[in-house]
């Protein structure tokens, strides 16, 4: 049946061209999980989904284009935080920011998540 990696989180627009460009690469490959809640102030995409692990790069990979997009008038680049749960591997925070995504071991304080 293959491995699973459980994922998870969201991230934050800072002009509306951001935005635009991440729903045009997000369009370009696999749509499934994502969302992008309308209202409030906050400009941002929602993604929970459970993947593959060897579909785990392609997700990485539409985050990383996301990331990489040009920050707005002001200087700000998309953000954002994501866990990933893998099934033999644990756990991991993917931050996105600074136009890349930083991939660590999640702190054991998320571990209630997965139990």
């Amino acid at each position: 049946m293959g491995t699973w990696v459980y994922v998870r989180g969201w991230l934050e627009f800072h002009g509306h061209g951001q935005r635009a460009e991440a729903e045009r690469v997000i369009r370009e490959r696999d749509a499934e999980g994502w969302a992008f809640p309308a209202g409030g102030w906050l400009d941002a995409a929602c993604y929970a989904r459970a993947v593959r692990a060897s579909d785990v790069d392609d997700l990485l990979d539409q985050l990383r284009r996301i990331a990489a997009l040009p920050a707005d008038a002001d200087g700000d680049r998309v953000c954002g935080l994501f866990l990933a749960f893998h099934e033999t591997d644990g756990q991991f925070e993917w931050q996105v920011r600074d136009g890349e995504v930083v991939i660590a071991p999640a702190a054991p304080r998320y571990d209630y998540l997965w139990k």
